[in-house]
């Protein structure tokens, strides 16, 4: 297996003439380029790899731990919490976690105009999908589309509550599964891969994502299919913001935390507001994707021919 290649020909600098960057080709020799723009630290230790036993068993145990309250009867949220995150990231943080941390505030700035960005790009992709699926469902079952007018399992608290959960979704649910599937196992994928298919580890890491909100399908069925992908693709803008910025959690942890905690001010509130708030993340998302985008375009117009290798999320140039 071919480890990845660092190659700096393109450095870039903020407006305080700083060097930033390091751009991450992956498979250059076999495959064509394979880019993203990836900030790395030029002087930082090798981190240590990954067994791939070690991420196996981890995994098991973020997948048991978390699929065990569907059947251990009786946890409230103090032991559900406890089991469901706090047991994953103890396991977690012994075989990987100085390696998390050490990334998990890097490089700030990117991970949130990128992060932003992306969450904007693929919540649009995300939506997009959903309206196919249930035109898809009205034609060859249109039964299943009602089963989409079932409350949210997950909303089902008192307003009183509802701003409890707004917290904890701030300060629990963000952080911790960020730190599980963007740090741990997106970021496990990528180094047991030596930082190759950067993008296809990006999706199965959202797949295991989705994947263990499994009461969508017990309340859904079917229909479950527009929550899934939904996750799914904000899973991919939460990874793709990981990958950018060399690893930083603590910007999708508050993404993650701004968008669970809207369901809940709609709770403690009305919905219109909850929904006019989410709707309002979108659309900041959707800008500022537009502004970063736009400008890493034209700034890649105006370079030299023999320096236009930098490359945006969407090309590749074989």
């Amino acid at each position: 297996m071919n480890t990845v290649q660092l190659d700096s020909c393109k450095q870039c600098s903020d407006k305080k003439g700083t060097n930033l960057s390091v751009w991450r080709f992956s498979g250059c020799a076999t495959n064509g380029w394979n880019t993203m723009p990836l900030l790395k630290n030029e002087t930082e230790p090798q981190k240590r790899q990954l067994g791939k036993t070690s991420f196996i068993i981890a995994l098991i145990v973020i997948l048991a731990s978390v699929y065990s309250q569907y059947v251990i009867p009786g946890l409230n949220l103090v032991s559900g919490t406890l089991l469901v995150y706090g047991l994953p990231i103890l396991i977690t943080s012994l075989i990987w976690g100085r390696t998390i941390i050490s990334k998990a505030i890097k490089h700030m700035r990117t991970a949130l105009k990128y992060g932003i960005g992306y969450f904007g790009i693929f919540t649009v992709v995300g939506l997009s999908a959903g309206i196919l699926i249930v035109i898809i469902l009205t034609v060859f079952d249109p039964a299943a589309v009602n089963l989409l007018h079932k409350p949210n399992p997950v909303l089902q608290v008192s307003p009183e509550l509802a701003w409890l959960m707004v917290a904890f979704s701030f300060l629990i649910v963000g952080p911790s599964e960020e730190y599980l599937f963007r740090g741990f196992v997106y970021g496990g994928l990528l180094n047991v891969a030596k930082g190759r298919h950067w993008l296809t580890l990006a999706l199965v890491s959202s797949m295991f994502f989705a994947g263990v909100h499994l009461y969508y399908a017990v309340v859904y069925g079917v229909a479950s299919l527009v929550q899934f992908v939904d996750l799914i693709t904000f899973g991919m803008a939460m990874a793709a913001t990981y990958y950018v910025s060399g690893g930083n959690i603590l910007v999708p942890a508050m993404i993650h935390g701004a968008y669970d905690a809207t369901g809940y001010i709609g709770v403690a509130t009305s919905s219109n507001l909850g929904a006019q708030l989410r709707e309002l993340m979108i659309f900041i998302g959707i800008l500022v994707a537009l502004f970063v985008f736009t400008r890493r375009k034209k700034t890649s117009e105006q370079e030299p021919e023999n320096q236009s290798r930098t490359l945006s999320f969407f090309k590749v140039t074989r």
